[in-house]
């Protein structure tokens, strides 16, 4: 069984209490054979029982206070059709992929030149080849990590990469070994080696552009179980990974799947699975879930294949029938079935992605779907049958190429909120973008003969590439214009200062900045934008996302609209696990696992003469050299017990200091009353000093006479910086 506990500390107790001979078990326990860690992120074990006492066990878990979520620990196997064509025999496999294999290898003797499949041409994959390589300059490469949750890897096979490829082991030995092959199959259609002069093309035949990190879920007959198969999700998305290929199925929805895929897509992930070969209309998982792209499978005519499932959640076709690759032992095989396909999608994905890093997975979700070619035949765009179509490369390049990540529409907040998948995935209307132009080099501040133009200066930091910026129109939502220049990245800590727009119409406009790593421009980086020799922003501590409004009315008046600078987060302490974050200043300061209806908190247990004791203050938060001026914490308490002017108070110190100075005391029956929870309690405070390179706060108690009780639930930090 799966168990899913309601914190690390209730994990942790409950895998003590198997492995000790003094701790007391909880019921369910004395029947467990063993406990494992799955997910300490998650909190998820693994709980092997004796098959007879599954539902007394069952029973026993969901009233074990501790436990949130009970879950089977259901099996899981690799997707080829040939597998499920011949009832999963494995000799009719291997006799078919050998025979393959010395053909190829004929070939290769004869030619003495690489085979580069049909599937290549027909998602357009050499054409991005093609250009790319004819313009290295202008098209500028980051590599994207591909992470294959399968049933292993060959590190030795002659045509794949060996540099960089690390991996997980789950549970089934070295990821970098191969007893079945399926898994080095679904790696080769993503990466084979090019012009090494051996076997065949991947859609990423530079090991230069890309990387893999390998999950070995299933073992040596391609069967796995949902606990694996979690663990390999939780290493891929440790590893870095941005794409996830799955070419695995089993099991029925799960809500721990479901939160892990919606972790995954919030931490810019973009998951690709198989859609799996019965070619009937039904859910199968993981390819169901809306954050996972369902992949299904055409043959060489570019038909869909009869052993491709169908459903409401299919979104993306690929090559799938008779597709050669690379197998263990520098050997190649050929094998059918949506397994294939998936890679061949995921490939895609990882080729256009480093060409246009910025773009988040939901934008390159939505490209890939925009340009796919469709195969319907009544017209429409989207079917359940074949999705949006066939992937298309070049197409998706193309566009994004032409209006930038804009072309894949606006990002939502959590990201996982717009993944809808099938053909509900919300695309955007390319209608109404404006081509993007590159911002030229020029300098000019200033405007002309009545034209009225905005000029950006921009000086990067270190991290150039998590820095963009678009020019939009309010009344008709049109993208005027957005960097870096050819929406791929800017160069680091370098100036740009030119033109941002063309002439511009009396109307209304928004300039948004955007940092993906929320931390803005590290100085002495920043932006401003002039309009007409009137500066309207300059800033570089602007966190996420920075927005100026401005209209030009009929008179050609410049009009700004009054904004705030935002609140850039600087810590959050839930107290799911301890005191986190933050340290007790003594016994009077308690971590409570649940009370008063909530999870996670700390007590401040009054009644003490000593207030540092009853204390709680947050490790010394440095600020990177961002000239923060104003702080603000968020929280929420509980009072219990507390008498009239029985008070608890908020401090803290700049720069290392260790004098405190006192920010906001909050008293019983003015405050505050007991007996309820307050939330989301506020409170800004201006430090004195000059510059302010770290932080550093505490809440303490300040009644001596009575046992009173201050409970803390949660607590956010934030930094500010004054406008210029």
């Amino acid at each position: 069984l799966l168990v899913k506990y309601k914190n690390s500390v209730a994990q942790t107790r409950s895998l003590g209490n198997i492995d000790s001979n003094d701790s007391p078990l909880n019921t369910w326990q004395s029947h467990a054979t063993s406990i494992s860690t799955i997910s300490e992120e998650r909190h998820i074990s693994a709980v092997e029982i004796n098959a007879t006492e599954i539902d007394l066990v069952w029973e026993e878990l969901m009233a074990d206070e501790d436990v949130e979520l009970v879950e089977e620990d259901f099996p899981m196997y690799k997707t080829p059709y040939n597998s499920i064509q011949q009832d999963s025999s494995d000799s009719d496999q291997t006799s078919h992929l050998r025979h393959k294999d010395r053909h190829l290898k004929q070939q290769q003797n004869r030619t003495l030149m690489e085979s580069q499949q049909y599937g290549i041409a027909q998602i357009q994959a050499s054409a991005v080849w093609a250009l790319t390589k004819k313009y290295p300059n202008k098209y500028p490469n980051t590599p994207v990590k591909v992470c294959i949750i399968d049933t292993g890897y060959d590190g030795s096979h002659e045509d794949l990469p060996t540099v960089g490829v690390t991996g997980t082991n789950t549970g089934y030995g070295d990821a970098l070994q191969d007893g079945d092959g399926h898994g080095t199959h679904v790696a080769g259609v993503i990466g084979a080696v090019g012009n090494n002069g051996r076997g065949i093309v991947g859609v990423n035949p530079d090991p230069t552009k890309f990387s893999f990190h390998i999950a070995k879920a299933l073992n040596d007959d391609g069967v796995g179980t949902a606990s694996s198969v979690l663990k390999g999700i939780q290493g891929c998305i440790s590893s870095g990974a941005k794409i996830i290929s799955m070419s695995l199925g089993g099991g029925p929805k799960s809500p721990m799947f479901d939160a892990l895929y919606e972790e995954a897509y919030d931490k810019n992930i973009l998951v690709f699975a198989a859609a799996g070969n019965v070619g009937v209309m039904r859910d199968d998982f993981p390819a169901s879930y809306p954050l996972v792209v369902s992949v299904g499978a055409v043959d060489k005519a570019g038909n869909r294949a009869d052993f491709s499932n169908w459903n409401d959640q299919l979104e993306l076709m690929g090559p799938g029938v008779d597709i050669v690759s690379t197998i263990p032992g520098n050997r190649y095989g050929m094998l059918s079935g949506t397994s294939m396909a998936t890679p061949f999608v995921a490939g895609v994905a990882a080729l256009v992605w480093g060409y246009f890093p910025q773009c988040s997975n939901q934008q390159m979700r939505n490209v890939l779907a925009k340009t796919a070619k469709s195969l319907t035949t009544n017209g429409s765009d989207c079917n359940r049958k074949t999705g949006f179509g066939l992937v298309q490369a070049k197409e998706a390049f193309d566009l994004l190429d032409k209006y930038g990540c804009a072309a894949g529409g606006e990002d939502s907040s959590p990201p996982s909120v717009g993944g809808v998948g099938g053909c509900g995935q919300p695309l955007a209307d390319t209608t109404k973008l404006t081509p993007t132009n590159t911002v030229s080099v020029s300098s000019g501040a200033s405007s002309s003969n009545g034209c009225k133009r905005l000029f950006l200066k921009l000086l990067t930091d270190d991290y150039a590439y998590e820095t963009s910026w678009e020019l939009k129109r309010v009344d008709n939502g049109k993208l005027l214009n957005n960097g870096p220049p050819g929406n791929r990245k800017f160069a680091d800590k370098t100036e740009y200062n030119g033109p941002a727009s063309g002439c511009l119409d009396p109307g209304t406009y928004e300039f948004a900045i955007k940092d993906i790593y929320g931390d803005g421009i590290t100085a002495p980086g920043f932006y401003s934008i002039t309009l007409d020799g009137r500066t309207l922003a300059r800033n570089s501590n602007f966190g996420t996302k920075e927005i100026t409004s401005f209209t030009i009315d009929s008179s050609q008046n410049i009009i700004i609209e009054p904004r705030q600078p935002d609140w850039i987060s600087l810590l959050y302490e839930g107290f799911s696990n301890g005191f986190g974050k933050f340290n007790d200043g003594g016994a009077d300061a308690i971590h409570v696992d649940r009370k008063f209806g909530r999870n996670g908190m700390v007590m401040i247990k009054e009644g003490t003469t000593n207030y540092h004791q009853a204390s709680v203050f947050s490790n010394n938060i440095p600020l990177n050299d961002r000239d923060f001026t104003k702080f603000k914490v968020v929280f929420s308490f509980y009072a219990n017990s507390m008498e009239m002017n029985d008070r608890f108070c908020l401090d803290y110190s700049a720069n290392g200091a260790s004098a405190r100075s006192r920010a906001k005391c909050w008293r019983s029956g003015g405050d505050f009353e007991n007996g309820d929870w307050n939330d989301n309690v506020e409170w800004v405070f201006q430090p004195t000093a000059n510059a302010v390179n770290s932080i550093r706060i505490r809440f303490r108690g300040f009644s001596a006479e009575n046992f009173n009780r201050v409970f803390i639930d949660e607590i956010r930090l934030f930094g500010q910086t004054e406008l210029t």
